[in-house]
């Protein structure tokens, strides 16, 4: 029997496309908030073009006493934030790099900044000189705490905007030190909403034909994000507690530690109490350990059933919990609780939660090339369309190394701005833009 013939390979299909595909965005942000919003935006198809500095992103620099935070001269940062986007090197304070960085705004539909109130008005790009540049460009700019009020001109990290906001002042134990969040809350919260005030702005042009100014302050969003605790004081004025893991209004809301690790169960409906206690008095325990039996005994009693009692009585259900959960490994507990339908959950190290097969079954960790060879991992795109080719998983989502720095500079003076090359050798000479590529 002969063998069949092989078909002949061609060309691969193209990619399906992007949510974002023809939304053409200039990122002049650096660090964390705004390369955050402008990663969000790139992920989801939009053309990002970074405009650096001559000393690039100062996230560039942020190398650590721990030389494998590093990869081949690219740190976690900017691994992390600067895929899928272009990078060009653009001195801002030369009056020929503004009329370059001008001509992107002509190009642009969005101009992202996260600058400190009055630097883009000392640099000639604000909003208003933008505006007359292009009349429906979008400006969003993200600062610690807005362009308007008696605060707008203090200097702000995460941390700060953490303190400052009161979310410090309830993160911790009752009796402990005040604590910031492990990550940088303020400046993803911040991020998120700045994409989000972007598109809210783009949608608006297409009714308006307009451009406007979305004023993104990381104090105000921290604000909104106490949500309704900052409104139970609004209303009762009492202050809010530093309650640990525990919850003002529910009970069992805490983490509990197993026999070989931590794990947090949380009753909000009370439907989901005498499925607990169900589930609890099934589960096996060791023998010789009669106090068990009184734990059990206090836990299915009927008061126990509503809500407000629960709280009168979360210490005591606490202790019963403690010793129950105590007796048994993390992953069986968790198994038990969640068949039965009650919210619980392993408390994860890091490195567990980028394993975890629901993790890796929604892309959430991706591989994508470094500008040098190879590859590496990182977070992946959290936001799932269905018309990006799948409902969710790792095929549907695809990225492009993050630049080094300039790496894009000839290419984009040339294929998005028309510049000739007389005219770009005259701007690399005058050290106007700068990068790789700039002498190609």
């Amino acid at each position: 029997m002969s063998a069949s013939p092989v078909p002949p390979v061609g060309p691969a299909p193209p990619a399906p496309p992007k949510a974002l595909d023809g939304l053409k965005l200039v990122d002049l942000t650096t660090v964390v908030s705004g390369p955050y919003a402008a990663s969000l935006l790139a992920d989801l198809g939009a053309d990002v073009i970074k405009v650096e500095p001559p000393g690039g992103d100062s996230a560039r620099s942020y190398a650590s006493t721990e030389p494998r935070y590093v990869l081949k001269g690219m740190t976690p940062h900017i691994l992390t934030l600067q895929r899928n986007k272009r990078s060009v090197v653009i001195n801002l304070r030369h009056d020929a790099g503004r009329e370059t960085f001008y001509d992107l705004v002509r190009w642009a539909d969005v101009v992202l900044d996260n600058y400190r109130p009055g630097v883009t008005e000392r640099l000639r790009i604000d909003y208003p000189s933008l505006r007359a540049v292009n009349p429906r460009v979008i400006v969003c700019s993200i600062t610690g705490y807005g362009l308007t009020g008696p605060a707008r001109d203090r200097a702000a990290l995460d941390a700060c905007i953490q303190a400052y906001s009161g979310l410090m002042s309830i993160t911790g134990e009752p009796e402990g030190d005040p604590l910031r969040a492990g990550a940088l809350y303020s400046d993803l919260c911040s991020g998120m909403a700045g994409a989000l005030g972007i598109l809210a702005a783009v949608a608006a042009r297409e009714r308006t034909g307009a451009g406007q100014q979305v004023d993104i302050s990381m104090l105000d969003v921290q604000l909104s994000m106490l949500s309704y605790t900052a409104t139970m004081h609004l209303m009762s004025g009492l202050p809010a507690q530093r309650m640990g893991n525990e919850h003002a209004l529910h009970a069992p809301y805490n983490a509990y530690r197993a026999s070989d690790g931590w794990l947090f169960v949380a009753i909000v409906l009370n439907a989901h109490w005498p499925a607990l206690v169900k589930a609890l008095g099934a589960a096996s325990y060791p023998p010789g350990l009669p106090a068990l039996d009184g734990h059990l005994a206090y836990l299915r009693q009927e008061r126990l059933t509503d809500r407000v009692q629960r709280l009168r009585e979360r210490e005591r259900i606490n202790e019963a919990l403690s010793a129950l959960l105590a007796t048994g490994p993390r992953e069986g507990w968790v198994g038990l609780l969640s068949e039965a339908g009650v919210p619980a959950a392993p408390v994860n190290s890091v490195e567990e939660a980028l394993t975890d097969p629901q993790v890796l079954s929604r892309g959430m960790i991706a591989e994508v090339a470094h500008p040098q060879g190879g590859t590496y991992r990182t977070p992946g795109n959290p936001i799932k369309l269905s018309g990006a080719g799948e409902s969710a998983g790792a095929g549907a989502d695809s990225f492009s190394p993050p630049p080094e720095l300039g790496a894009d500079t000839w290419g984009v003076l040339r294929d998005v701005l028309g510049y000739d090359a007389s005219r770009i050798g005259a701007l690399v000479a005058s050290e106007t833009v700068a990068g790789a590529g700039s002498s190609a």
